[in-house]
């Protein structure tokens, strides 16, 4: 209920996006128009936006299935959530939700610093990590979006919207 009411506002939101394609044309998002490229290198991503205040970045990277395997949705994200638990101090690994995107079989997982440790160094603001991890079966298509803590609502809710946009085409 609470989901369907959440996709439900979100559907309402004002605000312009263009649809991006990635992976030769195969699959696509809707990037909301103020996310724009990063003039640092991305190196293999796919596709990568960056809010205008520099305070959130959404990136999209694929890896293959070999021939004739099936993806292990549960032990990648489980990986992929492991090079972020040393950095934030977790002490359990984050636990990943199952669920949908296109139809696809997918995990959801966020991965933050306890409470103790989210309070903003004037230095270097802590960071979040939401990953979505989807079987596109001959690949895994990995949408990360690295938020700075505290998340602006605007920020979380155009991340959110970019995930909720995906297709396959």
């Amino acid at each position: 209920m609470r989901r369907t009411l959440l996709l439900g506002l979100l559907m309402m939101l004002p605000c312009s996006a263009e649809r991006e394609k990635f992976a030769k044309d195969k699959y696509s998002i809707d990037v909301p128009a103020s996310w724009k490229k990063p003039e640092a290198d991305t190196g293999k991503a796919l596709l990568v936006r960056q809010n205008k205040e520099g305070t959130g970045i959404f990136a999209i990277s694929k890896m293959e299935v070999k021939e004739g395997a099936k993806a292990d949705l549960d032990a990648t994200t489980k990986s992929l959530t492991a090079n972020y638990k040393k950095d934030l101090g977790l002490e359990n690994d984050p636990k990943a939700e199952s669920g949908e995107v296109d139809g696809l079989d997918a995990r959801f997982v966020v991965v933050a610093p306890p409470k103790e440790k989210q309070k903003a160094d004037a230095e270097t603001p802590p960071t979040m990590v939401y990953l979505v991890v989807i079987d596109a079966k001959t690949e895994v298509i990995v949408m990360q979006a690295t938020l700075a803590m505290p998340v602006a609502k605007e920020t979380g809710e155009a991340c959110l919207s970019m995930i909720q946009s995906f297709k396959r085409e």
